[in-house]
């Protein structure tokens, strides 16, 4: 979607209210919470009747909320690719359309990945140089700040050429989004030997080391992620998902295990207290609600991934996320790293 920063911050965020284990309620909230408390036009797509009634509930109509209709719905067990050609009227491909016709600024849905991702690639179509999108995590450093993983699970059966490709796309967006000047870039494996991983992470390796246009630093193994040694970490979509449950799943464990060491005595419970605000910051850099959503990066237009489970607050962020990437231009942005790229490479 072209346009200027104002422009785009006109336009609402086009929010799936049908999508996710939580939905129509959930995403409704979230949307609601958006306008009221930050002040960004959403438009919620869904079943209008449905979405219509649970936003007179939370008190409204409220101004800069709308309503698409789309009377359609992509369930999570729907087959992705199937479900976005047979379902057009679905809220996925009508909030897509909306992007793509610049009615909208972005799309976010904690629905159906696959379902997003397949109609992303048929709705706004590639960037040049890209054959497959990345899912971009931003995966919490143990120093402050973040390690951009990708693919976290748009793709979970790439080729070695889709792994150098996301490298391009985290180098573009490092340097032009984050303002990284020379992003260091490592390759997920079980070693940080050539040698090591599978066929797939060994012939990616030997593609990027003779990439002259991509910092590439090697192998990183998993427990390296956190330490800040690279500045993204490619890898496919089915083991970057679940590298991403296994911290999720390890931070719950965490936080459970430290509410329990500073509540279960009387003299431990006021340091707890004295230590509230502090622990409260820990555990937000832990919590995927804080983040909101992953772009998808590699597509021609702002799309937000959500998690499925995603409450009302986990929503408002995504559209944050979403209003942010809209007004800074991001698609711009990538798209001129690629335009680069290419052109250093030819």
């Amino acid at each position: 979607m072209e346009g200027t920063a104002t422009s785009r911050e006109a336009l609402p965020i086009a929010l799936d209210a049908s999508g996710g284990d939580r939905a129509p309620e959930q995403p409704v909230e979230g949307g609601v919470r958006a306008v009221r408390e930050l002040g960004i036009p959403v438009a919620l797509v869904g079943r209008a009747a449905e979405v219509e009634r649970l936003v007179r509930g939370l008190g409204g109509p409220f101004p800069g909320l709308t309503v698409i209709d789309a009377p359609e719905v992509v369930t999570m067990e729907d087959q992705a690719v199937a479900a976005v050609r047979r379902k057009s009227r679905a809220s996925i491909p009508v909030a897509l359309e909306a992007v793509k016709e610049g009615r909208a600024a972005a799309f976010v849905s904690a629905g159906n990945s696959g379902a997003v991702v397949a109609g992303a690639l048929f709705g706004l179509g590639r960037l040049p140089g890209i054959d497959r999108p990345a899912i971009a995590i931003p995966f919490p450093k143990i120093a402050g700040g973040s390690v951009l993983l990708l693919d976290a699970g748009a793709v979970t059966d790439p080729r070695p050429q889709h792994l150098v490709q996301y490298a391009r796309l985290a180098s573009a967006y490092l340097r032009h989004v984050n303002g990284v000047p020379e992003p260091r870039i490592g390759l997920l494996s079980n070693g940080e030997e050539a040698i090591k991983g599978n066929a797939l992470v060994r012939e990616t390796h030997s593609l990027l080391a003779e990439t002259p246009d991509i910092n590439f630093v090697g192998n990183v193994e998993g427990n390296a992620i956190p330490s800040g040694a690279v500045d993204a970490v490619v890898c496919d979509g089915f083991t970057g998902n679940v590298v991403l449950k296994t911290a999720e799943g390890t931070a719950a464990v965490v936080q459970a295990a430290l509410r329990e060491a500073l509540t279960a005595r009387w003299y431990t419970r006021i340091p707890a207290l004295l230590l509230r605000g502090t622990l409260r910051r820990a555990v937000r850099r832990l919590d995927y609600r804080a983040y909101g959503g992953a772009p998808l990066l590699g597509v021609r237009g702002i799309v937000i991934i959500a998690h499925g489970r995603s409450d009302s607050t986990a929503i408002m962020n995504a559209v944050a996320a979403a209003h942010r990437a809209a007004t800074s231009g991001l698609v711009e942005s990538l798209l001129g790293g690629m335009v680069d790229k290419e052109a250093r490479r030819g």
